[in-house]
Parts: structure tokens; C-alpha cells; sequence
């Protein structure tokens, strides 16, 4: 099945995209993946390093799960920080974590300009956001010089499925009836962009090689869903 394949073109049209579906965000997450989410986001929280006092960073945070998951299972790091360029994916951020009791700091950020200094983050986590960034190998520089050294970096993002009969069945699960599901509830546009945007984002290798050249030394390449979802770590040295 040939699918059309589209990059992000500006942070202010992302940005104002995320605004739009950022009420039902969580509701169709849960849906579309059929509650799969959740489990991806353990298994990410599950590789961060213990950092007593640490700070941790959760680049395209949106409504915060990822952020709240790892509040609840390393309670030993001071900082929760969780940044986005959603000001309405930060508004719902800010509301669940008055609701649970986390004490999470959000701001509106890019991820090609964090503002944090140079070696002071112990772990930063970016889940299904690196693609939406306009310049990817900008944010990957930024996240190895805001890492301390041997801090980690932990990236859970959608890459083009492999060959054979259950990666075309997710090929047209994904870019087929996605779209459709998420315009009955959401926004169809949107769900249109995101499963193309796969599409314009890095190969599982190409993106392995882009973190070895910055001294990002990859620990972990997990795959789920057939390989459509992949979990990828890596230590600063």
C-alpha cells in the first residue's frame, strides 16, 4: 500500500494542531491503541536510571503521562519537568497533575531550545513527539548537551512497519481507519497528518546512527507492535 509520507512544517502549525485535539487527546490514545499506550509508557519509565534528587525531562510532554508514570515509579528525582509547544496539551497536563497530587513543573518549549543548561538533566524521555519536530538532529543536540554524562535518553516513537502480512494489516489499521476513528471524535486532519508524518521520520537505523554520532551510546532497542513502535535508549558518555 503506497501512503503519502509528510514532514511537519512549522512549530507554530504542530503546535496549533495539538491545541485542537488536546480536550480527547487522552480518550482516543486509549482507543486507538486499544490501551496498548499505557504499557508502552511502563516500559519506558522502566528504563530511566535511579538519580536520587535527580531531574528528569519529558520533551513533548502533552497531556503528561509519561511525566506521571515516572513520578510514580521513581519518586527519588526532585525534578519532574515536562515541556511542550501544546499550550492546550500543557493546560490538561497542569489539571491531571492537581488531580494526582504530582508536583510536575510545565512549561511551553521547543524541543530545538531547551532552556536548560549544559550538563544539568539526569534522564530525558520523548514519547511519539521527535517526529513532530521541524529539526530533528537540532533537538537531538540539544538533549546531549543538556544530558549530564551518563545521563539517559529515552525516544518511544511510531517507525515504518516491517514486511509481511501483520505489518500491512497495521499499515491499513493505522492509515486507514485511524483517520477516520479519530475525525468522528477529534480531528480528522490531524489524524491524518500523524500516521504520515511516520513516514518523513528517520529509519530505526538511520536514527541509531544519528545518536552514536553524537556520542548517544544506544543500550536499548525494544520493539512492539510488529515493530511499528519501537523503544530506544541511549546513554550519554
Amino acid at each position: 500500500m503506497q501512503v503519502r509520507s509528510v514532514a511537519p512544517e512549522s512549530s507554530s502549525r504542530i503546535a496549533a494542531m495539538f491545541d485542537r485535539i488536546a480536550p480527547r487527546y487522552d480518550l482516543l490514545n486509549q482507543l486507538l491503541s486499544a490501551r496498548q499506550d499505557r504499557r508502552w509508557r511502563q516500559a519506558m519509565v522502566a528504563l530511566l536510571p535511579w538519580r536520587q534528587g535527580g531531574t528528569l525531562l519529558d520533551v513533548a510532554t502533552g497531556t503528561g503521562d509519561v511525566l506521571f508514570a515516572a513520578a510514580a515509579k521513581h519518586p527519588e528525582y526532585r525534578v519532574f519537568a515536562g515541556v511542550d509547544i501544546s499550550e492546550g496539551m500543557l493546560a490538561v497536563a497542569r489539571d491531571k497533575a492537581t488531580r494526582l497530587g504530582v508536583a510536575g513543573e510545565f512549561a511551553t518549549m521547543d524541543a530545538t531550545e531547551l532552556k536548560f543548561g549544559e550538563r544539568t538533566v539526569d534522564a530525558i524521555t520523548i514519547a511519539f513527539g521527535l517526529r513532530n519536530v521541524v529539526d530533528k538532529g537540532r533537538a537531538l543536540d540539544e538533549f546531549n548537551r543538556v544530558l549530564k554524562p551518563g545521563g539517559k535518553l529515552l525516544i518511544l516513537e511510531f517507525f515504518l512497519p516491517q514486511k509481511g502480512l501483520l505489518a500491512r494489516l497495521f499499515q491499513f489499521y493505522f492509515h486507514q481507519i485511524l483517520p477516520k476513528i479519530g475525525g468522528l471524535l477529534s480531528d480528522r486532519d490531524a489524524y491524518t497528518y500523524l500516521p504520515q508524518s511516520v513516514g518523513s521520520f528517520y529509519s530505526r537505523g538511520q536514527l541509531r546512527d544519528e545518536l552514536y554520532r553524537r556520542g548517544l551510546i544506544v543500550e536499548e532497542d525494544r520493539g512492539f507492535l510488529f515493530g511499528a513502535c519501537r523503544l530506544i535508549g541511549a546513554r550519554r558518555s
